[in-house]
């Protein structure tokens, strides 16, 4: 089985070391914001807004091969993906905006940072997005989402191996000269244009991410961390590197748990790797692909999670709710080209939720049934997609209920039911259930589905929840998430308001339970 010769180094299981507890643990968040990988929970380029993106290499002595992926808000398509190279103590900084031709997001930076390919200044890809979509449906569907950022291998002045005077031809290529890098195309060639990648060690915990979402129409703006992921304590993290090129890929058990990939309905590429479900460890517990997804999606997951909301009218406040499940790809994909027969095939034209094998049981593959087992965070039973719709949505959080909901001044609604809370889209016959539709979805609140006043303005993910009168501003709590059991979730309440013709933006983290 042909394979990256320097994509995975699985060391064997460790001793007595189980699967349970701490011992199975290959990765952790870093709630001090440094990682190994990183994840931007949103980017978007609606309407009139801007996202500005920064990446940061703390290590003052060691460069860093870095792949960026950029995943689409409604099923967390491939957007957009390439590589930096972080010289020591590096800062990468880039925009997302729309374009206003084609009206797709684009990267734009004058960044002297090394990429490969060698100018990222391009407008997004459509080509993994639904192929039955408009051009505009399309273009819309690449201006939401988030990113993830992996570290793919350390690049150190000195040949690894040798005695430390043999200088790193691809070091020197990406360390900057008077605060520009060389980029020597021929090195860089020579270093990463093949499967078997010269000049890299492997990766260390040293990257930290910072964003912000400016609205340039109403001047507000929202900043934030990305979530840091770091190898846990006591074992080290695999190179992992494939070049950024196309080429099919053969895959084994250790590359990738998506499982559009995995089952041959979109043919993996080179730049398809690595994933936030590459195995990333010497963890002998944690050594396929669906184990690395299982270990960062427990890591990620919370049980309940509650924010506050402002919508007063005599401020103009505007309130979103950002719910992003980051891992949820690799446990189950939209497949665009389904047949009413078979749910893997790339020749129809209907729409059906993929799920990924739960360890060595096959899943069924008529319609998607998908795992059978209850423990999976995401199964048949708590996904569906809407009438009419192609994005997949979450069904099982209930609606923050009587005692979950409260204004400013301690006061819940005087029943329960749902004729209080009114949410959309949803299923008719579960009016009380939200349905988070899309990997990075918005909840709007007190909107009534009225886009341009939102917020984020978000399009793509959207999903509304309107309040009886007297519930303008306070928080909720959404508990029980997932049964209890939890599910990856990252978000913050977004907030916009205005004091007179000044405009403000305000964001808090979600706080949660796990």
């Amino acid at each position: 089985m042909k394979k990256s010769t320097l994509a995975l180094s699985i060391a064997a299981a460790i001793g007595s070391i189980g699967l349970s507890g701490a011992a199975n643990a290959a990765m952790e968040v870093n709630p001090d914001g440094i990682g190994h990988q990183l994840v931007f929970p949103y980017f978007t380029a609606q309407s009139d807004n801007a996202t500005l993106m920064s990446i940061t290499n703390t290590d003052t002595v060691n460069g860093k091969l870095v792949k960026v992926r950029f995943r689409g808000a409604a099923n967390s398509d491939d957007l957009y993906d390439f590589q930096v190279l972080l010289s020591p103590g590096d800062v990468w900084t880039a925009a997302v905006t729309q374009d206003a031709t084609s009206g797709k997001a684009k990267l734009a930076t004058s960044d002297k940072s090394c990429t490969l390919p060698a100018s990222v200044n391009a407008t997004f890809n459509t080509e993994r997005l639904d192929p039955s979509a408009t051009d505009a449906v399309k273009a819309n569907g690449t201006r939401e989402g988030y990113v993830e950022i992996i570290t793919m291998g350390d690049i150190r002045p000195f040949e690894t191996g040798g005695a430390g005077t043999t200088a790193n031809a691809l070091f020197t290529a990406a360390k900057h000269v008077n605060g520009v890098a060389p980029c020597t195309a021929t090195t860089l060639q020579t270093a990463l244009g093949t499967n078997t990648a010269v000049g890299l060690s492997a990766p260390t915990s040293s990257l930290a991410g910072d964003w912000i979402i400016l609205n340039q129409k109403n001047t507000a703006a929202w900043s934030g961390s990305a979530t840091a992921l770091r190898v846990a304590s006591g074992f080290t993290a695999n190179i992992v590197f494939w070049p950024q090129k196309s080429g099919d890929v053969t895959l084994g058990s250790t590359e990738t748990a998506d499982p559009l990939l995995t089952k041959g309905i979109v043919t993996p590429q080179s730049f398809d790797l690595p994933d936030m479900s590459t195995v990333y460890t010497n963890n002998g517990a944690v050594n396929t692909a669906e184990l690395q997804a299982d270990n960062v999606t427990q890591i990620l997951s919370v049980k309940s999670l509650a924010n506050q909301f402002v919508t007063s009218d005599d401020i103009a406040a505007v309130t979103d709710f950002l719910f992003t499940q980051p891992t949820r790809r690799y446990h189950v994909a939209v497949n665009y080209t389904a047949t009413a027969t078979d749910n893997l095939a790339k020749t129809g034209a209907l729409v059906k939720a993929v799920f990924r094998n739960t360890g060595t049981t096959p899943v069924t593959q008529d319609g998607g049934t998908g795992p059978a087992t209850a423990a999976a965070p995401y199964r048949a039973a708590n996904m569906a997609f809407p009438t009419g719709s192609r994005t997949l949505c979450l069904n099982n959080i209930t609606a923050p209920g009587r005692n979950a909901r409260f204004d400013r001044e301690e006061l819940t609604p005087a029943a329960a039911g749902s004729t209080d809370f009114v949410i959309s889209p949803r299923i008719p016959t579960a009016p009380t259930q939200v349905f988070v539709c899309g990997e990075a979805a918005v909840l709007s609140i007190n909107n009534s589905g009225t886009v341009t006043d939102s917020a984020l303005a978000a399009s793509v993910a959207r999903n509304d929840v309107t309040f009886a009168a007297g519930y303008e501003n306070g928080w909720m709590r959404f508990d029980n998430i997932n049964g209890g059991a939890g599910l990856p979730i990252l978000g913050a309440s977004f907030l916009r308001m205005a004091n007179g013709a000044v405009n403000y933006g305000a964001s808090y983290a979600h706080k949660v339970t796990r």
